[in-house]
Formats: structure tokens, sequence, C-alpha cells
């Protein structure tokens, strides 16, 4: 009896994922989207040619035990998730700058297919070294609590992360470096003229923990603070746990086992600063793909940000330091001392680079207002520079 011949596209039909199943695709505006990406990546505008100029980039994270209070500060408008990424080899993950032509028409206007495609972009060669290297450049608006007119102070500063990841290697945090503390605009700086030009400030609506205090300083008087960041082997923060490299090479690339490792983490840190699951996935999901992870492991962050409620592209926007990225947000929601504020990523859409974790005012309360802040201010953000393996322990401050 001759034996039944396989039905071939019988059998890739039921090896094909769901999200390619032409019944869920037809006629969708999943569909649309699909062909905008496939049109905005014809061969006359190949993406590396639109991102041109190479530059290093990195991100930050939370240390929830071993960052002392005078490191976090400066960026006390950042809840959680802190942010690095970038890199300038083959063991890192490039980022690049510089305007594009027409970049913003190449980002499909849903916030989903392209995070997806910024995932594909980034390089799976896996890299490695003595340490993890990050530099980052975060910045800072508070609302001084002022008897007369209310004003704006801006912080800046920069900063640098060493991850050592083998035995006898230790992981550094250096903060401070070029940090600022002044009236963000000459409308501020008269008003805290006004108010007594005093060196010691209280924001205002700080939140539930109370009042925030901050100094008025120039770089020149603001030293650099090392501290040590790991013990124990233990080297970086994520969710509640402070974990080894060995844990972060064991995440998983699978996008549905790292999501649900990431949610029986958020059941564990029920007591987070950051209000709500979708908000706290994005900052550790963001957080993940600035630390020592596999690149495989980078791409299902993305693709975890991908798949929250609410994710859209803001299309071609430029970063804190004047980089062109394909923008992503979340929807708005209340900010104390600020009104309504949207969490945001910029990415390099070329390379997978993260550029920018940031907060972006789009409804300032009346006391944001009165100080001058207007919707389209990035009231926080950490930028990348450098982030990259090395066989060298960064230099620190004398």
């Amino acid at each position: 009896m001759a034996r039944k011949r396989p039905d071939v596209m019988k059998t890739l039909a039921e090896a094909r994922p769901p999200e390619l199943d032409p019944e869920q695709l037809a006629g969708s505006a999943r569909a649309r989207d699909d062909l905008t990406a496939i049109l905005a990546g014809s061969p006359e505008a190949p993406a590396a040619a639109r991102y041109a100029q190479p530059l290093r980039s990195p991100r930050p994270f939370t240390w929830r035990w071993a960052l002392p209070v005078a490191a976090t500060a400066v960026v006390a408008g950042v809840v959680v998730g802190t942010l690095p990424r970038g890199a300038s080899d083959s063991q890192g993950f490039p980022a690049t700058a510089g305007p594009g032509s027409d970049g913003g028409r190449h980002t499909p206007a849903n916030g989903r297919l392209a995070l997806l495609n910024v995932a594909a972009q980034l390089d799976r060669t896996a890299g490695e070294g003595a340490y993890w290297q990050l530099t980052t450049r975060s910045g800072w608006i508070g609302v001084a609590d002022a008897s007369g007119a209310d004003y704006a102070v801006a912080s800046s500063s920069a900063q640098q992360q060493s991850f050592g990841v083998r035995p006898g290697t230790q992981s550094l945090m250096v903060t401070g470096l070029d940090a600022t503390t002044e009236p963000r605009t000459e409308r501020d700086k008269a008003r805290w003229r006004a108010a007594g030009s005093p060196k010691e400030l209280t924001l205002a609506d700080s939140g539930p923990g109370g009042k925030l205090g901050l100094r008025m300083e120039t770089g020149a008087e603001k030293q650099p603070t090392v501290d040590r960041i790991d013990h124990g082997g233990r080297i970086a923060a994520l969710g509640a746990r402070n974990v080894t490299y060995g844990d972060l090479r064991k995440l998983p690339a699978d996008t549905a086992k790292l999501r649900d490792q990431l949610v029986r983490m958020y059941e564990e840190d029920s007591g987070s600063e950051t209000a709500g699951r979708t908000e706290w996935l994005w900052r550790q999901a963001a957080n993940l793909i600035s630390l020592p992870v596999e690149p495989g492991v980078r791409a299902a962050a993305y693709r975890v940000i991908a798949d929250l409620p609410g994710i859209r592209s803001l299309g071609e926007v430029t970063d804190p330091l004047g980089r062109k990225g394909a923008g992503f947000a979340l929807p708005a929601t209340d900010r104390p001392g600020y009104g309504s504020v949207r969490s945001e990523l910029i990415v390099n859409p070329a390379t997978g680079a993260l550029l920018s974790d940031q907060e972006m005012l789009t409804k300032p309360s009346a006391k944001a207002a009165e100080a001058g802040l207007a919707a389209g201010t990035p009231v926080n953000y950490t930028a990348t520079v450098t982030a990259e393996w090395t066989d060298r322990q960064l230099k620190t401050p004398n």
C-alpha cells in the first residue's frame, strides 16, 4: 500500500505563528502598518544611510540598596528605573546619531509594529569583557516652593557605571560629573534673585514622600562621588531583586518567558514607587536593555514593551542630546508637582540602540505653568552616551 505523502502546505500552515495568520491580518490596521513598514524599507532609503554618524550610547538602572541618597537627588524625578545604553564596536550595540533626511516617514504609526522592527535591528553578536560600562547624562526640572512667584530649576550631570562581571572585579558608580543646578531660564533667574538667591531650595509638591530639598550649585562646587555597587556578587537591580551577572545571563530571550518572569517580579515588588503594572514593566524592560545581558534578551525586552497596552509611536523625534531617533510613549499619567506626564523612549531604529528614557510634560499643573513649564517640556531624562564591553576598569576622579 502506497504511503500517503504529507501535505506540505498544511504542515507549514500549522507551524505558522498566530501573529502571521492571514485571517488575523487581512484588512486590519496591523496589515496596513505592515505594508507601511515594507514600503519604508525600500532600497531607495536604506536605514543605515538615514542615521549616518556613529555615536556610542547607553542607559541607567535602579540600585535598590547600594545607591546613596546623594546620588539620587539629581534624578529625583525619575521613578524606579534609571537608564543607559549604546556601544561602539561589535562587543556592544552601536548607537548612531545625526538627522535623517526623512526619518519620520520610516516609522510606522503603530507603536507595537515599530518597536518590533527596532528589536529586529539589534546586533545578535555577543561580545564580552571584564566590565560592562555605561556613561549617561541625566537632566531634571523641578519647581521651587517659593513664598513669592514660583520658578523652575534645572539639574544636570553625567554618570558612569562599571559592572565587573569576572571574579575579582569591582562594580563602580561615579555620579555628579559636571553637575549643575541653576534657574532654568532668565525669567526663573530673576524670580530666584527676587526670593533672595537662596542656595537651599524646597521643591513644590514633591509627592507622598514629603518635600524634597535641593542645593543650587555649579560643576566647580560639586565633587563627583564614587561608590561600590556590588555586594556578594550582586551587581545590579532588577525589580525588587539585586542580581548577579549569572542571574542576568540566565534571563530568557523568549518574549513570553521574559514577560512572565517580569510579571512575577512585579508581584514581588508590590511596594514599588511606580504606580501600575504597565509602567513598571516598561521601566524594568527598558532597564534590561542597558544591562550586561545577551543580545537576544535586549530584543525580547523591546518586544515586551511593544506588547504593553497603549504603546504608540511618536515618529522621528530629537533626544535631549540633539540626536534623531524613533520615539515611543505610554499614555500620560499624573505626576505630583508637574501635571500630566508621559513616559517616552527614543531609540535608533537602524541599530536598536536606546538613546534616551524620559518623561515629557503633556499638560502642566497650575503651579508648573506658573513656573513657565509648558507641554512638550522633558521634565527628566537619562540619555545614553556610551555602553560597551571593555577589559579596563573606568578611571575614577581624584
